[in-house]
């Protein structure tokens, strides 16, 4: 699972990495990896908004998550708008909107990838509980049967 500060890190990498490839004249497909990494990096942040706060360590409140996540939207904007700016005065005709659907199908992927990652995890700690309690649980009753044979 992807944290929110490592996916924003990712997103400013992979939007720099694109604006430098259109910048130069390469076309969309050679950019596969940066739009793949971008789309992650996009989904996850999606994702991990969407959880509860708590998911992902502790952090310094509901005021201070909300504040950084706005920041990280807005900047995400910022990053998206800057690119389609690159890629209208830059790209072929259509390249833009080619891009986003890329983007968005590979958003869609990586979300439920990380949705499933999240129901693994809930479910292998569901299952970890349930054996400490039911050790627990055989123990006590081991140690009362011990009592009433009058073994303890």
């Amino acid at each position: 699972m992807i944290d929110p500060f490592t996916a924003f890190a990712a997103l400013k990498a992979a939007s720099s990495s694109i604006s430098t490839a259109i910048k130069v004249g390469k076309d969309l497909t050679s950019m596969g990896g940066a739009v793949s990494k971008w789309a992650k990096a996009e989904a996850s942040l999606q994702v991990v908004a969407n959880h509860k706060p708590g998911m992902f360590g502790k952090l310094t409140g509901v005021e201070q998550n909300a504040i950084d996540a706005h920041f990280r939207n807005e900047e995400a904007k910022r990053l998206r708008d800057e690119m389609r700016e690159l890629f209208v005065l830059y790209g072929s005709p259509g390249q833009w909107d080619r891009l986003q659907s890329e983007i968005a199908a590979e958003r869609a992927r990586q979300a439920a990838a990380v949705k499933e990652q999240l129901r693994k995890q809930k479910l292998r700690h569901n299952i970890i509980i349930g054996v400490v309690l039911g050790i627990i649980g055989f123990g006590l009753i081991t140690l009362e049967i011990m009592y009433l044979k009058g073994m303890l």
